[in-house]
């Protein structure tokens, strides 16, 4: 049952309960709505946090293209100039 059909069903049976002077299914609409309740918060939470993994995730994707990026940049620059460094000392001999 969703959260908000917990907190309507519960309000009925306060309400039934109230009218009725049926203590116990007054008591069980106020717990049914304090259900419904805490299903919403936990669908908002559970939402919040999907969306928070999937910001992080595409940040993350973001952030290894760029040092990807930047590893092969140095990668050629090292290689360059160990090919300078080669292409001397074979000049000497």
């Amino acid at each position: 049952m969703s959260g908000e059909l917990d907190k309507i069903s519960g309000k009925v049976k306060e309400v039934a309960g109230d009218v009725s002077s049926n203590t116990k299914l007054e008591a069980e609409g106020l717990v049914q709505q304090g259900v419904g309740k805490v299903k919403e918060a936990a669908s908002d939470i559970e939402s919040k946090a999907s969306d928070t993994l999937e910001e992080g995730k595409a940040k993350g994707s973001q952030l290894f293209e760029e040092a990807k990026e930047k590893a092969t940049a140095l990668a050629d620059e090292a290689k360059e100039k160990a090919e300078g460094l080669i292409n001397d000392i074979k000049s000497k001999f």
